[in-house]
């Protein structure tokens, strides 16, 4: 048999990724973006939407923890969390892993998203069902327009910025989230990767400074994301985020209080980054 090859079609890397596909599980579109499901002799089953891998079974919590657990373990004591987007259930999982959590609600615009997850990756749909998550299907953006002083903490589990995607990195978001958020409370968005994305990563930062008076960038390395160095942007209204403030009591595979702390940029080159001096 010839191996048979996955190409992605990614809009915002200047590379593309090849992946030997051993069967087509899924192939679907819904409202908002094409859905495919491929099982890949090395990464296990991946999800693909609109031509872009977004996640694979094998190396899913290098991505997911890092979201999920820094800014929870920033913060206090989180009891009311918002995802936005995270419809294949990874984030929820990670988040709902945190006892302190009494809530967990999840927007997510594609309801066949969630229902693919379920079908083909049980091990990131597995707390779709906990009694603390509730699921809306419904436009991050124009869901958050409503509370105020309402969440802990918010995490913004999105596509790439491209289509309805976009507006969650534009400062009137951002405000919008602000005012959703306790007086305490933390954002934490994925925000590309250093590499092939530093102009977006700087403009969502500056974003984030005109709203947020501690703003801070973490990352993590994701071997199926163009560019491996992958960015999340945290802001706080209260809270330095660099060190947690409750012990790490939850069970990961990679996440640490040491892990926490070397996540971030030193604050040096991190200054760099953002004036433009670092340049390739």
């Amino acid at each position: 048999m010839k191996d048979v090859f996955f190409i992605e079609r990614d809009p915002y890397a200047p590379v593309r990724h090849c992946y030997t596909i051993s069967k087509i599980l899924y192939e679907g579109k819904s409202k908002y973006q094409e859905i495919m499901v491929l099982e890949s002799p090395e990464f296990g089953k991946l999800l693909v939407l609109d031509g872009v891998v977004q996640l694979d079974e094998k190396y899913e919590f290098l991505y997911h923890e890092y979201l999920a657990h820094v800014p929870l373990h920033a913060h206090p004591s989180p009891e009311n969390v918002l995802i936005i987007g995270g419809g294949d259930g990874g984030t929820l999982r990670e988040v709902l892993k945190h006892s302190c959590v009494r809530r967990a609600v999840l927007v997510d615009i594609d309801r066949e998203v969630i229902e693919v997850s379920r079908r083909f990756f049980p091990t990131l749909s597995c707390s779709f069902d906990d009694t603390r998550a509730i699921v809306v299907n419904e436009d991050g953006y124009r869901y958050i327009q409503d509370y105020e002083n309402e969440f802990d903490v918010v995490l913004v589990d999105s596509t790439d910025p491209v289509g309805f995607a976009h507006v969650l990195t534009t400062e009137e978001f951002f405000r919008f989230v602000h005012r959703a958020l306790k007086e305490d409370g933390i954002l934490t968005a994925q925000t590309e990767s250093i590499h092939y994305h530093l102009d977006m990563v700087v403009k969502i930062q500056n974003n984030l400074k005109k709203v947020f008076p501690i703003v801070d960038l973490y990352t993590s390395v994701v071997p199926i994301y163009a560019g491996y160095w992958w960015t999340y942007s945290i802001a706080s209204k209260k809270y330095s985020v660099r060190t947690p403030r409750r012990a790490v009591e939850v069970p990961t595979k990679i996440y640490s209080e040491e892990m926490h702390k070397y996540a971030f940029l030193p604050e040096n080159f991190y200054r760099r980054l953002l004036s433009g001096e670092y340049k390739y």
